[in-house]
């Protein structure tokens, strides 16, 4: 049974994190309309949820929805509090779908391999929040709000927080080396983030997230200044914190932390070609044109090459339809609906693997 290598656990990572742009109707290209959900024909059998407890009531919304077309499926949606409780139940057979509100760490897509021989499958079912705390919300960095710089690529941030720089080039250690002059030029930079790893041995959703997309799965510096959750402060409440008391310093959070003193940068994926650069709105978040834009999943056990199970398969169709977009629009974690582009996509997806 093959086990999935650290190369194609990297390309895996990249597919299922990279930006949508590519999906976004451009400048006189209209967009195709939703598909609206008509059940083929009618099925029967049950489904078992496990996994983020963010996603329980949007599932259950879904559940309710489905079944006024399926009647006849019974749905299961289990009372877990964390993503890897219910990969843990994929893993060992007691749930068909976990839902999954970050992405999967390395361990859990090595841990599949090794008993499946093939990666886990994720549906792309809704954006991240924009701002929403505890929301899969988009990444924003923050500089204090007397620094003179406005942008930085995924690849100068990959010289500032990586150890290996899987992104090339050399570290970048001073303001200076990001081309701003003055007083600035000789500046260390000071950089903040979350604790690497939770007793787990796994790291945070959102650092993992970095880590991946950011750094291409490397290594973080040993010096990052590490803020960890305490009583009256979260750690993303205190990196945008140190960031306002330190004018040298640097850190990541969510839009929703912004704090006086702070302001956030303008993206760009890559530094060569300089651009594009967005600032973060929450259209461009939408579209994911803004590079460290969020998704959600519905994670599955599909065996390659064969088909899903009926009532599996019509079901991530609801879901990817007019009518469960607009369940996901309404839900209170404000998960972003996906575009009608995102949703065909995703849906061709699922079909095109014989679905």
């Amino acid at each position: 049974m093959p086990v999935m290598t650290s190369v194609s656990r990297r390309a895996f990572l990249a597919t299922c994190m990279g930006t949508a742009a590519c999906l976004r109707a451009r400048a006189g290209h209209a967009e195709p309309p939703l598909p609206t959900y008509a059940a083929a024909a009618m099925t029967a059998g049950r489904l078992r949820f496990s996994g983020a407890d963010t996603m329980h009531d949007l599932v259950a919304a879904w559940a309710r929805g489905f079944n006024r077309f399926q009647p006849r499926v019974g749905i299961d949606n289990a009372a877990t509090k964390l993503s890897a409780e219910g990969f843990d139940a994929l893993l060992d057979g007691r749930a068909d779908v976990v839902t999954f509100v970050r992405e999967p760490f390395p361990s859990e897509l090595d841990a599949f391999a090794r008993k499946f021989g093939y990666a886990p499958t994720l549906v792309n079912v809704a954006g991240g929040s924009y701002a929403t705390k505890s929301g899969t919300h988009a990444l924003a960095i923050f500089v204090n709000s007397a620094n003179p710089i406005a942008r930085i690529s995924l690849d100068e941030l990959d010289a500032i927080y990586s150890k290996d720089r899987r992104r090339g080039g050399k570290a970048i250690l001073t303001w200076g080396q990001l081309g701003i002059g003055g007083d600035w030029e000789s500046r260390p930079i000071h950089v903040y983030g979350m604790p690497h790893l939770r007793e787990s041995g796994n790291p945070p959703g959102i650092v993992n997230f970095f880590q991946q997309r950011v750094l291409r799965g490397g290594e973080f510096r040993e010096d990052i200044r590490e803020q960890a959750d305490r009583p009256g402060e979260t750690a993303l409440d205190a990196i945008v914190r140190r960031v306002a008391e330190d004018s040298r310093g640097i850190g990541y959070s969510g839009f929703a932390y912004a704090a006086p003193g702070t302001k956030t940068l303008a993206l760009a994926e890559a530094l060569h070609g300089h651009g594009p650069y967005f600032a973060g709105t929450p259209d461009e978040v939408a579209h994911r044109d803004y590079p460290l834009s969020r998704q959600i999943y519905l994670g599955i056990n599909r065996v390659p090459g064969k088909p899903l199970q009926p009532a599996l398969r019509e079901f991530l169709l609801f879901v990817l339809s007019r009518q469960g977009q607009l369940i996901a629009a309404n839900d209170r974690m404000r998960f972003l609906p996906l575009t009608p582009a995102q949703t065909w996509a995703s849906r061709n997806a699922l079909l095109g693997a014989g679905g």
